[in-house]
C-alpha cells in the first residue's frame, strides 16, 4: 500500500491516446554501426493531409488506418521523394502514431510486406521539439562524420501528475555544465539553446550524470524519487539519454484520527486548487502514510504553488479508509480546505490532517510460519469480511502483518506464498475472525509441507517450526 505505481503507467502518460496497452522496450546503450542503413527510412517532414483519422477524443479508434500525407522538409536516409503517405493504426492497444495537421515530426516508419510504410510509438518517430538532441547526431551518421558517445536534452521538469500540471515535458535548460564521471574520466559539455548536449569519445564504463543546477532543481527518475542510476556505456557508443531536473520542494505531514494517534495506513492525493475534482481518467498524485514504514506521508518533487491535499477522495468507507474524505487541515468542504503554499525549492512540513468521526476497526496482527524449511520467499495475506471488503495488509516486520478490521464484520483470513525455487504456490488454511472480539488481538497462520529450502531463521525449542524474522519476544509467545 505504498506509491501506487505500475511501469505501464510510466508508457501511458507519453502514449498517444488509445495506446495505453501497448508497451515498448527500448534498447539499452550498444555501440554504434557504420552510419544510417540505407535499407530504412528517415526523414524530417510536415504533415499536409490526412485521411481517416483516429479520434481526438481518447477514444478506441475503430477499424482500418489512418493515411498522412507528409511533405518531406529534410531526407535522411530511404527515401528521394518530396511528398510520402505514412500509415498507422487508430487506436486501442495498436501501437500506433497520432500525427497533427501541420506539426513537423522525425518520422522513422517500417516498411510492411505490402510496400507501405507504418509509424508507431516504439520508434524513433516524435515532434520535430523533442528531436533537438538526436538529429544532429541522426544528420552526423548520414554524413559520415563524428558520433558523440552519449547525448540527450535537460529539462527541467514537474512530476507527470494531471493533478498538478500540464507541462508533462517541461522546459529546455540551455547553457547548464553537465558532467560524465567514472572512477578514472571526468567529461564536461554545455547544453545549447534547446538544452541538448553530447558526450564524445567516451571509453566504454559505467558513468554517473549530474548537472550544475541552481539550488531548486536536481535531477532524479520521474515518479521513483530516486536519483539517476550510472549508466554503462560500451565502447563506441551512441546512446541518447534526456535527463530531467525536478524541483527540490516537498510537503510533509501526518494524518491524525479522533484520538489523536497516527493512522495505520492514509491514502493521500495531491492537486492544484483548480484542478479538483479531477477529470476522469486522469494520473492523480497519490501517496500514502504508513504507521510501520516512516509515521508520515511525503510529497517530494513539488514545484512551486499552492495545494490542497485530500484524505480518501473516492469517499469510500472501507477498513483501510475507515474515515470519510477529508480535505487538509481536517474539513469535508472542498471550499475550506487549506492552501498550502510552497516557494520555490521550499520544504514543507506540519500539514497534519485531523480526521473526525469514522467507522470503529481495531487492529489485528498475522503471523506467518512454517511447518518445516522456509517460508516461501513470496507471501502474504488475504482477508474476505461478511461485507464484501477486503482490509489490505502491512508488513511490519519480516512476515509479520497488521490490518485492520472493522468490528461489526467477520473476516476469512489465510496467507498466500510462492516459492521461486520450486516454483511451488501454497496456501495456509483460513482463520476464521470476529471483528468484535478485541481479545483476539493476533493469529498464527501456518504453510504445511516442506516449504521452501532450509530453516534460515528461528526454529521455535517445542514446535520445531520455522518462524520467519519475527522478534525474540514474538518467537517465545508463540
Amino acid at each position: 500500500m505504498g506509491k501506487r505505481i505500475l511501469s505501464f503507467l510510466l508508457f501511458a502518460f507519453f502514449a498517444p491516446a488509445g495506446a495505453f496497452a501497448c508497451s515498448c522496450s527500448m534498447p539499452g546503450p550498444t555501440p554504434c554501426g557504420g552510419g544510417l542503413s540505407a535499407n530504412g527510412v528517415l526523414f524530417v517532414g510536415t504533415v499536409m493531409h490526412i485521411d481517416n483519422p483516429p479520434p481526438n477524443d481518447g477514444g478506441l479508434g475503430g477499424p482500418g488506418e489512418s493515411q498522412y500525407r507528409f511533405h518531406i522538409d529534410e531526407k535522411l536516409t530511404g527515401t528521394q521523394d518530396r511528398e510520402i503517405d505514412i500509415y498507422s493504426g487508430r487506436g486501442g492497444a495498436d501501437c500506433s502514431y497520432h500525427f497533427q495537421l501541420g506539426q513537423q515530426y522525425l518520422v522513422s516508419p517500417y516498411k510492411q510486406a505490402d510496400g507501405r510504410l507504418f509509424a508507431i510509438i516504439c520508434s524513433l518517430t516524435r515532434p520535430i521539439q523533442l528531436a533537438q538532441a538526436l538529429l544532429p547526431e541522426l544528420r552526423a551518421m548520414r554524413d559520415h562524420q563524428r558520433v558523440p558517445s552519449l547525448y540527450g536534452i535537460l529539462r527541467s521538469a514537474e512530476e507527470p501528475y494531471e493533478s498538478v500540471t500540464d507541462d508533462i515535458l517541461g522546459k529546455p535548460l540551455p547553457n547548464t555544465t553537465v558532467k560524465l564521471r567514472s572512477n578514472d574520466h571526468v567529461f564536461d559539455a554545455k547544453t545549447d539553446p534547446n538544452g541538448a548536449y553530447a558526450f564524445y569519445d567516451v571509453p566504454n564504463g559505467e558513468y554517473q550524470i549530474t548537472a550544475e543546477l541552481p539550488k531548486n532543481l536536481e535531477l532524479a527518475q520521474m515518479i521513483l524519487d530516486q536519483p539517476l542510476p550510472p549508466i554503462r556505456l560500451p565502447g563506441q557508443a551512441c546512446y541518447e539519454y534526456d535527463v530531467s531536473a525536478y524541483p527540490t520542494g516537498s510537503i510533509r505531514g501526518r494524518v491524525l484520527g479522533p484520538d489523536g494517534r497516527l493512522l495505520v495506513y492514509a491514502p493521500l492525493e495531491l492537486y492544484r486548487p483548480e484542478r479538483y475534482p479531477p477529470k476522469m481518467p486522469a494520473m492523480v498524485w497519490m501517496e500514502s502514510q504508513q504507521k510501520s514504514k516512516t509515521g508520515y506521508f511525503q510529497f517530494n518533487h513539488v514545484g512551486p504553488g499552492d495545494y490542497i491535499i485530500v484524505y480518501n477522495t473516492r469517499g469510500q468507507v472501507t477498513p483501510d479508509t475507515p474515515f470519510p474524505r477529508s480535505f487538509y487541515p481536517g474539513v469535508s468542504d472542498v471550499t475550506k480546505a487549506g492552501r498550502i503554499h510552497v516557494g520555490s525549492g521550499e520544504k514543507v512540513e506540519g500539514t497534519d490532517i485531523h480526521l473526525g468521526v469514522g467507522k470503529p476497526t481495531r487492529p489485528i496482527k498475522i503471523l506467518l510460519v512454517a511447518e518445516t524449511g522456509k517460508l516461501p520467499d513470496i507471501h502474504y495475506v488475504d482477508a474476505k469480511g461478511d461485507d464484501g471488503f477486503s482490509p489490505g495488509e502491512d508488513e511490519i516486520s519480516p512476515a509479520v502483518y497488521e490490518m485492520s478490521l472493522f468490528k461489526d464484520v467477520r473476516y476469512k483470513i489465510h496467507g498466500e506464498g510462492y516459492c521461486s525455487a520450486t516454483n511451488k504456490k501454497s496456501q495456509t488454511d483460513s482463520i476464521e475472525v470476529d471483528g468484535a472480539d478485541s481479545g483476539q488481538s493476533e493469529i498464527t497462520l501456518l504453510f504445511k509441507g516442506p516449504g521452501c529450502g532450509e530453516c534460515a531463521a528461528i526454529r521455535h525449542e517445542s514446535t520445531n517450526l520455522c518462524i520467519f524474522g519475527i522478534s525474540d519476544r514474538l518467537a517465545h509467545q508463540f
